[in-house]
């Protein structure tokens, strides 16, 4: 996307307030204080990797610090956002210095790409071969390098091998582990943690004033820590659809159909992706707790009284963890393909659940 493009306002996994609107950053404190020690040194980085999990605020802090680095100067916070002509351009999307590389989204297909091509990676390059337009520096924010194709990857390496003069690269990633050695070892890492409930309590407060508490506190535990998440379940009636989903699990072996059909029913045609992606975030949420729990002994923490019933129910019956784990890997692949390529949500949904029956019928090896 050009960096004289306004960018418009599309779904994301950042809830309905996109990033580069952030003003005030909650948590990740040492993060920023790393970040203002090189900003406000003799070396500055020209490379930033900020990895950590999805919606944890990676990308609000990568606007927050090209809102100050396109604002020039020694600066003492980055959050609250700094209040100016520069900053404003960088909110609007519209800074001829920034330039925003990231999957782009089809009004007629209501779908994002499924990568960041290669093409977008070079418009980035010629763009940054050009002087500045405002005559200082120029901020590249890559959102993210996990949805760049090989060829993107391998031209956004050759921009930071030789990088151009007063150019600041902020690099969002999900999945470090992914990343080319090549990449990793141009770049000052700065790894974002899960944010605490109470941090995502505060910022689902801050956007969403009308949001009842119980179902903030139910957010923001279900969340795991991110406040992209925790917004989107607050939003889109995560707690509801939660409580439907524990509701079809606790019938398990059996299942109760008309239940099944009608959790299921919610994804056909009309549902949004936001909605189906809640629901393949709290259905590999609950197995990935599930199976924690079962490995280690934990005690697991219901957020509905039959989600109890359903858990003491599965380990006196000494079900082993392994078909859960298979479920659980099999949503999480399944999820990303079902999006991609545009397949049948409704049919994901009856696929994965009645796979919860058959594992709830297995015994421990």
């Amino acid at each position: 996307m050009s960096s004289a493009e306004t960018i418009e306002e599309v779904p994301d996994i950042d809830g309905d307030n996109p990033p580069r609107v952030t003003r005030a950053l909650v948590g990740h404190h040492s993060q920023q204080e790393n970040f203002l020690s090189a900003f406000n040194g003799q070396r500055m980085p020209h490379a930033w990797l900020l990895t950590g999990p999805k919606g944890v605020g990676k990308a609000s802090f990568a606007y927050l610090a090209a809102r100050a680095k396109l604002t020039g100067g020694p600066i003492d916070a980055l959050s609250p956002a700094l209040e100016n002509s520069e900053a404003h351009l960088v909110e609007e999307g519209s800074h001829p210095d920034l330039f925003i590389l990231k999957r782009e989204y089809n009004q007629k297909t209501q779908k994002f790409r499924g990568d960041i091509p290669v093409d977008a990676a070079r418009d980035m390059k010629q763009s940054f071969n050009l002087s500045a337009g405002r005559g200082g520096w120029r901020v590249a924010i890559i959102d993210s390098i996990d949805d760049m194709n090989k060829n993107g990857v391998n031209a956004l390496l050759k921009l930071i091998e030789e990088p151009p003069e007063k150019c600041l690269f902020l690099i969002v990633c999900h999945n470090p582990g992914r990343v080319l050695d090549t990449i990793r070892s141009r770049c000052r890492m700065l790894a974002f943690n899960a944010l605490n409930e109470t941090d995502l309590q505060q910022i689902v407060h801050g956007r969403l004033e009308s949001s009842d508490p119980n179902e903030v506190a139910a957010s923001a535990f279900l969340a795991q820590g991110s406040a992209g998440y925790a917004l989107m379940l607050c939003a889109e009636g995560g707690f509801d659809l939660y409580r439907d989903m524990v509701g079809v699990l606790e019938t398990a072996p059996q299942l109760d159909v008309e239940k099944l059909h009608a959790l299921a029913g919610r994804f056909g045609t009309r549902a949004t992706p936001e909605q189906f992606s809640i629901f393949c975030f709290l259905l590999a949420g609950w197995l990935h707790r599930y199976v924690r729990c079962a490995a280690t002994g934990a005690d697991f923490q219901p957020v509905f009284e039959g989600e109890l019933a359903l858990v003491n129910r599965l380990f006196a019956a000494q079900i082993g963890v392994d078909p859960f784990v298979a479920l659980w890997e099999k949503v999480e692949r399944d999820s990303r393909s079902v999006a991609a390529l545009n397949l049948d949500k409704k049919q994901a949904v009856l696929v994965w659940i009645t796979g919860f029956a058959d594992a709830s019928r297995q015994k421990a090896g």
